[in-house]
């Protein structure tokens, strides 16, 4: 499911900002941009969403944002005087009148960059983070209501399938079962055992129950899965795969045209549930 969030907070000397999209995808892939030099944030920023959701593509952007009073350099007073004391050196081994001073110290670099403690921006990191997962599970949940309303109409539209091709079924075993009739007195001077073998035959081929009795538990269990707390994505697709399977079976031993079309519209139907499910957690 997709949804975006946004979240803030401060930490010593930084300001941290969060930006969190999640998008629509079969399994779980968190993305974290932003802390490439913070290896200890990025781990648990990633920890921290892999936690939270079970499926979909993440994409968190973290903002290490300096305050007006952080400097982000510092004097490295030891590298200082160190180098004074070179200048020195260098300037009597050649002879140079011209005394060493603040400009060429600085030239050297003795400001330094702060490199922030990881473990100090952790919390104000996870405060922002909080935020933004919250802000788009609100908005992850308004789309899976959605979703779970077409569910439920991809459900009754399967049950009313169903009904359907309960009453063909029936149909055509009555007609199956003439023509077995039918059959059985024009074998009547053959091998007993050929004739068995075409009854035996025959009947496996118009026998459905079978399969409607499986496909009417697919649905019952789809209905508690719509209804279930937590992640079903995988499951509901899972399921939507098992029930075009059976459609695809009840439609190779259909006997006539009316109950073959409903299992087509079975298979079109779970083959619909499954491309919603792709999208549920």
């Amino acid at each position: 499911m997709t949804g975006f969030g946004r979240g803030q907070a401060q930490a010593p000397g930084f300001q941290v900002e969060v930006d969190l999209r999640t998008l629509n995808a079969r399994f779980l892939e968190v993305r974290v941009r932003g802390l490439s030099d913070f290896p200890f944030l990025a781990h648990r920023t990633e920890e921290k969403l892999r936690q939270n959701f079970f499926r979909g593509t993440l994409e968190a952007t973290i903002r290490l944002i300096p305050s007006a009073q952080a400097s982000g350099k510092s004097l490295n007073l030891n590298l200082a005087q160190k180098y004074m004391e070179e200048l020195r050196k260098l300037c009597r081994a050649l002879k140079i009148r011209e005394r060493p001073g603040l400009s060429h110290l600085l030239a050297l670099g003795i400001f330094q960059e702060t490199r922030p403690d990881e473990e100090l921006l952790w919390p104000a990191v996870e405060e922002a983070l909080a935020q933004a997962i919250s802000m788009a599970q609100k908005e992850r949940a308004k789309e899976g209501e959605a979703l779970r309303q077409a569910l439920l109409r991809e459900k009754e539209a399967l049950v009313e399938l169903l009904g359907r091709a309960e009453n063909l079924a029936q149909k055509e075993q009555e007609v199956a079962e003439e023509r077995l009739k039918i059959r059985a007195k024009e074998l009547e001077n053959v091998d007993p055992a050929r004739v068995q073998a075409e009854i035996a035959l025959l009947l496996s081929r118009s026998d459905v129950r079978e399969e409607l009795d499986r496909l009417w538990a697919h649905v019952r269990k789809l209905d508690e899965l719509i209804f279930r707390e937590g992640p079903v994505g995988k499951e509901l697709e899972f399921l939507a795969q098992e029930i075009g399977r059976e459609a695809g079976t009840l439609a190779a031993k259909a006997y006539g045209p009316e109950l073959s079309h409903v299992a087509l519209a079975l298979r079109l139907g779970a083959e619909r549930l499954r491309e919603q499910a792709r999208n549920v957690e």
